[in-house]
């Protein structure tokens, strides 16, 4: 219909400007904090401008829910103060009927904000902390696909310990496999100065290693070998030994992180949380911009400052909720589930009451 289609032009306008701004805000103020960092010998303008771009789809999505929540406001309001609003209601629009093309909009840019986060985000993350590490602040032996010092559960009974593990060439370094009785006594031990991943036979092979077999406190015995076959068989691409933040990854690799977690007997709580406040993010954008819009009706004059403020307070009260819940979770003190889809049901509530009370 006509005035779907002119709801959704308004729209546009003032959601690129509110992200606009709002992300040119916190890059420069990333940009401005990396600064200090020109003086270390290393770092250039470049190495800054290129940390910038890579971060910025990263920024650019967690500031798409303010935009949207800014842009519902702001046609809204709009409408109201010169009239247009009123004539539609005359007309025999019921005021949800005039939030349906505003919310397919929220619908579009929630749909692209998710593919963003799935498959550019964490590449770009990536390639951030390469150049942050290299050139900005440099680490030693820094390598994002390397991992040292990694214990992983193959059994109730057996410990794996590998000084370094490189799942991108299938390659462990300076293993221990421990086996223990029903005592938790140690009683063999093989140890090896590399593990490799077989993708034709899809094993991994001890190499140039011995085996230690534990008789008495006092008494073992050694053989050594070329290689052997390990009783250790996840796939390297499976396999989630990286200390990158939760927050940063896809929501396949924090899938790929709580399975590989879950089958080596580890605690997942923090990644489950992530995840399913993630899975939960479409509905947290959709759910805010409804709560403001209804607010949007009752202001009688235009006030783009008003509108600023109010989309600020709800989006920030919006987010220490969520924020709250997801550090209860992460630290295993509620469901992962609960805490990544708490805040949704809370504020749903809040707009099921808010519509009832406005009668919408």
């Amino acid at each position: 219909m006509r005035i779907y289609r002119y709801i959704i032009r308004k729209f546009w306008g003032p959601f690129f400007f509110a992200l606009g701004i709002f992300t040119t805000l916190v890059v420069l103020g990333d940009i401005f904090e990396k600064m200090k960092n020109l003086s270390n010998g290393t770092t250039t303008v470049w190495d800054l401008l290129a940390y910038s771009a890579c971060t910025f789809p990263n920024w650019l999505t967690t500031i798409m829910p303010v935009a949207c929540l800014l842009g519902a406001i702001s046609v809204i309001s709009e409408m109201v103060s010169n009239g247009e609003w009123t004539a539609c209601v005359a007309g025999g629009f019921a005021p949800k009927d005039l939030f349906k093309p505003i919310i397919a909009c929220i619908l579009a840019v929630v749909l692209g904000t998710m593919f963003v986060q799935e498959f550019i985000v964490p590449s770009l993350n990536l390639k951030a902390n390469e150049i942050y590490y290299t050139r900005i602040k440099p680490a030693d032996n820094f390598n994002p696909h390397i991992e040292n010092n990694v214990v992983i559960k193959i059994s109730p009974q057996e410990m794996l310990f590998a000084k370094q593990v490189d799942p991108l060439h299938g390659k462990m370094t300076q293993v221990s496999l421990d086996t223990y009785n029903d005592q938790w006594d140690i009683s063999t031990q093989i140890i090896a100065q590399e593990m490799r991943w077989n993708p034709v036979t899809r094993t991994w092979t001890f190499e140039d290693g011995i085996e230690r077999t534990f008789l008495t406190d006092m008494d073992t015995t050694e053989t050594s070998f070329k290689t052997r076959e390990a009783p250790f068989h996840t796939p390297p691409q499976k396999m989630a030994v990286s200390k990158a933040e939760d927050k940063l990854l896809s929501i396949r690799d924090l899938t790929t992180k709580i399975n590989f977690y879950s089958q080596s007997g580890l605690a997942h709580y923090a990644a489950e949380t992530t995840r399913q406040a993630k899975l939960a993010t479409p509905f947290v954008t959709v759910v805010m911009c409804l709560l403001g819009m209804p607010f949007a009706i009752s202001t009688r004059r235009k006030s783009k400052i008003l509108n600023i403020i109010a989309s600020l307070v709800i989006a920030f009260a919006f987010w220490w909720l969520i924020s709250m819940a997801t550090s209860i979770g992460q630290n295993g003190y509620i469901n992962p589930y609960i805490a990544g889809w708490g805040p949704v049901l809370i504020f749903g509530l809040a707009v099921w009451g808010e519509f009832k009370w406005m009668k919408l």
